[in-house]
């Protein structure tokens, strides 16, 4: 192993070190002798004062120097020293190193917890003094925001941005804004202030409209998306900094009117909502001489705002003393704020709920419809005739989504949804940045949610665009053009839409989100990601110590498996295998073959690929393309004569320690199967 750049190591000491089994005097020794390297022993419970004092007597090589903090959980006792150093010493981020020794401490044999800590120590300084400074600079970007949509959410976010100065195009489908209220009957007239903001909407002068407008193609990336549009009158190209996506939802009929015909006592939500509304209409309905009526709500299942659209109606008829009414659903959905407390209250008024495992039959038998089920209670089949059955409605996603979703580069969600299902995109960032989602174009939700989620978006906004001036990191990853063949299979597979080409390939700093999955998969190997370079990954492997048996090389998700990792660590009593080497990864997606391959050449016993659960990758496929590396790994060691099951792929979630620990441990008794056979 060598150390490639001058090195200062902190060791911030106190008696938890000792008590654990390793002697941090003997450890500070051990470090002095490393090459390139000095060490400071350091109290992290000194006064700041005196902790600044003595970091800037040691440091006095400038802020460009490599420093590594090794302590026991450092993010906690040695936070005062971080502190200093990234604030007051102005340590760039990428040239300090936080190391943690608990993993070192717990071994029966003091040894053991010297040997271990020493090969955390090297393992982490292989990696330290190989790193590149990524420095931010600033890029021009255009302001101007693109809101596509015509929901509350969408006039919110266009309102408030253009309050904020910035330019907004707002463009949807229809001929004019016909926002919905989720939950409430399509007749109710919107409050004052939502009023407000659709009159704010349609009358600012910083706001240009472009209804019944159509996306047709979109190119660029954050901060210079060109975009574009088709008019009944005009197609034309639009640069726009950002996006924010809120096309309305539109309600459609749920599962139980798919096989029915129209019939007078046989009405949707929609159409029950405005006879209602009607005062002749209602009057014949529920009126002092309207006739008795069995009335059955029929779903209302598909959401709890169905349910709440249901409820509303409901409650009329059940004002009257000479009505019966029944909610015949599968499972009534309460998981909005009260709506819990309305179904009791109106069950309390007479409701009858009636759960069924599935959707009952519905005929007509003469001019009334009638219902057949089996009744779980009764365990018999039952028959029930009506004077009037409603049928529910779904909230269902803008019919063009999916189109969209793929002009934008973006990965298709749920049920025709925008984003994905993945915890990490909560609640409206996309694949793409610069690319917002709120409101209904995330899924179905209460309007005061999305209008909060209009609030995020304008937020993620205005921190990406700057007011026109946008920062990046520069140089996260890195293209050797005269490696470059231009066969664009990093411009394919960027999960962010960050690679563009002239006459080789180029990485726009503003949208790459350095997760490697193009470095992995180039074939001429001209893409690296800084301070997760081929160099530093095989230094790294050079440092396996043949005394730490036994020899386990882990490359971790830092999304999910290096969390879990150091939640481990927290854990009592939790010793790993003495030989465990773990190296942390932007993504599963960057982990090459060759990393693989190169991690038995230097003595591994065995080799974990641990990445995110599927669905759950930050990168969406980065989870995937290393599972396939994997597996191509395990087939040429098997041609090699080498045991594939030393070779395992397991995902997992960054709360999950002990998943962590369990593929740790299986990995280790498979390799105690293969040493006795």
């Amino acid at each position: 192993m060598s150390i490639a750049r001058d090195l200062d190591i902190i060791l911030a000491h106190g008696p938890e070190l000792s008590a654990g089994g390793l002697d941090y005097y003997k450890l500070g020794l051990w470090a002095a002798g490393l090459p390139k390297s000095r060490i400071l022993a350091l109290n992290p419970g000194l006064p700041a004062e005196e902790l600044a004092q003595r970091l800037q007597a040691f440091l006095y090589r400038g802020s460009e120097h490599r420093v590594l903090l090794a302590a026991l959980d450092p993010r906690l006792r040695a936070r005062q020293i971080i502190r200093l150093l990234l604030e007051e010493i102005r340590i760039n981020p990428e040239f300090l190193g936080v190391l943690d020794l608990q993993e070192a401490l717990g071994y029966p044999d003091p040894q053991a917890c010297s040997l271990k800590a020493h090969n955390l120590i090297r393992l982490a300084a292989s990696m330290l003094t190989r790193a590149e400074p990524i420095v931010t600079r600033e890029l021009p970007v255009n302001s101007r925001v693109l809101v596509w949509g015509d929901s509350f959410a969408a006039l919110k976010a266009a309102v408030d941005l253009v309050n904020q100065g910035y330019p907004v195009l707002q463009a949807f489908p229809g001929p004019a804004f016909k926002p919905l209220i989720p939950g409430a009957p399509l007749t109710q007239p919107p409050g004052e202030e939502l009023l407000q903001l659709t009159s704010q909407a349609q009358s600012h002068p910083a706001v240009q409209l472009a209804p019944q407008a159509r996306i047709i193609e979109v190119q660029g990336s954050a901060g210079n998306f060109q975009v574009k549009l088709e008019t009944d009158q005009e197609v034309r190209v639009e640069t726009v900094g950002a996006m924010i996506l809120a096309p309305e939802m539109h309600l459609q009929p749920g599962e139980a009117a798919a096989s029915l015909s129209p019939h007078p006592r046989v009405l949707t939500q929609t159409r029950l909502e405005e006879i209602l509304a009607a005062p002749e209409e209602a009057k014949d309905l529920l009126g002092p001489g309207a006739p008795s009526l069995q009335v059955a709500f029929l779903g209302a299942d598909s959401h709890p705002l169905a349910l709440r659209r249901a409820l509303d109606a409901a409650k009329k008829f059940l004002a009257r003393d000479d009505c019966r009414v029944l909610l015949l659903t599968r499972d009534a959905k309460v998981g909005v704020p009260e709506l819990e407390g309305e179904l009791e209250e109106a069950a309390s008024s007479g409701l009858i709920v009636v759960k069924l495992p599935g959707l009952p039959a519905l005929s007509l038998e003469g001019d009334r419809p009638r219902f057949t089920f089996f009744d779980p209670v009764m365990h018999q089949e039952e028959s029930l005739a009506c004077d009037l059955v409603i049928l529910d409605e779904v909230y269902a996603p803008a019919a063009g989504n999916a189109a969209q979703a793929e002009l934008l580069g973006l990965f298709p969600g749920p049920r025709g949804f925008f984003q994905v299902d993945n915890v990490r995109h909560l609640p409206v960032i996309t694949n793409r940045r610069g690319i917002c989602v709120a409101g209904p174009a995330r899924g179905v939700m209460g309007l005061d949610q999305a209008l909060a989620e209009a609030d995020a978006a304008v937020s993620a906004v205005h921190q990406l665009l700057g007011r026109g001036r946008a920062e990046a990191p520069q140089g996260r990853a890195v293209i050797d053009r005269g490696r470059c063949v231009l066969c664009l299979t990093c411009h394919r597979l960027c999960p962010h839409g960050a690679v563009s080409w002239d006459n080789r390939a180029i990485i726009n700093e503003l949208a790459c989100q350095g997760c490697g999955v193009c470095a992995s998969q180039c074939p001429n190997e001209a893409i690296q990601i800084r301070n997760f370079t081929d160099d530093q990954v095989v230094a790294a492997m050079e440092t396996l110590d043949p005394r730490l048996t036994p020899k386990i090389v882990a490359f971790l998700c830092q999304n999910s498996a290096w969390e879990a990792y150091h939640g481990a660590l927290k854990m009592q009593q939790i010793v790993l295998p003495l030989g465990f080497t773990p190296l942390r990864m932007p993504c599963a997606g960057k982990i090459d073959i060759d990393y693989l391959l190169k991690a038995f050449t230097y003595g591994a016993d065995g080799v974990l690929v641990l990445g995110c659960h599927s669905d759950n990758c930050k990168s969406q496929m980065g989870n995937e393309h290393a599972l396939w590396r994997v597996e191509r790994a395990r087939t040429m060691l098997e041609e090699a004569g080498v045991d594939p099951r030393r070779l395992v792929f397991r995902t997992l979630a960054a709360n999950a320690p002990r998943d962590f620990l369990a593929a740790v441990h299986h990995l280790a008794g498979l390799l105690q199967e293969v040493k006795a056979a």
